[in-house]
């Protein structure tokens, strides 16, 4: 029969600090159905911003590797010692640990793999050490995953097709961006919108391009000098920000606010967003300007412009293009805004709704924890299976 219990599935993160992959993990957590799921995270570094926002009920534990094969063995450890039945990992550091640790284990215990990768191969290389040796670690470990999740079919398909990959096979889940309480909560009570206030979010770091967007905003103040500009997010160049809007002459009309433990309010406060990276495989960030119901101005990168559909949701500017983005929010601030055009931009955020999202990540965890005995053999299908 099989077991009634909750399987452990664990969780296995570099740290806990406010990005991208670990907005995904923390929702993961927070909604996973506890009747079928025990969470476990793994941090190789026990800190972070988003560590107080975790379900009382979620066991977290410390790796402390430091390089591939010390971080692989304690991994391999703590995944006997919880008896973890499913993995998933996040960043490359991570996931190659992972994927050496499950190898290291015996085989009636590892777990099922799940690699995830949440930029593009291009960008992740681009700013990679030694990625020569990096392209054959991962050419030699990622095969051995179940499956490497991606937020986008074609960041998926990028990472095999660069590297020769020959697996593991692709699983596109939906990032769990909203909370549908948070949500709720916005739409029957809105709160007022202030003219010339454009907000921004992201780790204060070179690739999200906030230096590009305070430069455009130095540039906006001329024509519209009641504009404000908000960038929440922290990071190691916030001195360098600060000091280039003193010297641009905007300092006093940028703020620079810190963590935000609730975007999509600060997004719906605001006349305008704007998400300005430099690089971007993702951008959790445009999906809650979207259901803050927040005309968006956006890098063209893979993921911005997936989730504004090409522009139909809205603007896409170059990268690092300082002119093109200060042109663009001079329109926007001067220009009414169809309500038509932001309500079928909400819509666009519908799948990344947590509810939607989880339900998706449980699905693809329940089909690899199939038992044995009710799994298609290795290169039938089920149906000629059951002839």
């Amino acid at each position: 029969m099989p077991d009634s219990q909750p399987q452990r599935i664990a969780f296995a993160l570099p740290h806990l600090k406010a990005g991208g992959i670990e907005v995904v993990v923390r929702a993961l957590l927070t909604h996973l159905d506890r009747s079928r799921w025990s969470p476990l995270l793994i941090l190789n570094r026990c800190e972070g911003e988003l560590l107080r926002d975790l379900p009382q009920d979620v066991l977290v534990a410390g790796c402390g590797g430091k390089g591939l094969l010390p971080r692989a063995w304690a991994l391999a450890r703590l995944l006997r010692q919880h008896r973890v039945k499913l993995l998933y990992s996040g960043t490359n550091a991570m996931n190659l640990s992972a994927a050496l640790a499950v190898s290291m284990m015996p085989r009636r215990q590892r777990p099922r793999l799940v690699l995830s990768e949440h930029t593009t191969v291009e960008n992740y290389l681009a700013k990679a050490r030694r990625p020569r040796l990096r392209r054959g670690l991962i050419r030699l470990l990622y095969p051995r995953a179940d499956r490497l999740a991606v937020p986008l079919q074609a960041i998926g398909e990028g990472w095999l097709k660069a590297l020769a990959l020959p697996g593991p096979p692709l699983a596109c889940l939906p990032n769990p961006v909203l909370e549908d309480a948070e949500l709720a909560e916005l739409q029957a009570d809105p709160p007022e919108r202030l003219p010339g206030r454009i907000a921004a979010a992201g780790r204060l770091i070179k690739d999200k391009g906030h230096d590009v967007l305070i430069r455009a905003f130095a540039e906006v103040l001329e024509m519209h000098p009641q504009a404000e500009l908000l960038i929440y997010g922290s990071g190691p160049e916030r001195a360098a920000l600060e000091q280039l809007a003193l010297r641009l002459g905007a300092a006093e009309r940028v703020r620079l606010m810190g963590y935000s433990g609730n975007l999509l309010h600060d997004f719906a406060r605001a006349e305008l967003a704007v998400l300005p990276s430099l690089r971007e495989g993702f951008g959790n960030v445009a999906v809650e300007a979207l259901a803050a119901g927040t005309p968006l101005i956006a890098s063209r990168c893979l993921g911005p412009e997936a989730i504004l559909q090409g522009g139909r949701h809205g603007v896409l500017v170059e990268p690092g293009n300082v002119q093109m983005l200060a042109a663009a929010i001079r329109r926007a601030l001067s220009r009414p805004v169809d309500p038509q055009f932001l309500e079928e931009a909400r819509k666009a955020a519908d799948p990344y709704l947590a509810a939607t999202a989880v339900r998706a990540f449980e699905n693809l965890a329940s089909g690899l924890l199939v038992p044995a005995a009710a799994a298609p053999e290795p290169g039938r299908s089920a149906t000629a299976r059951g002839r």
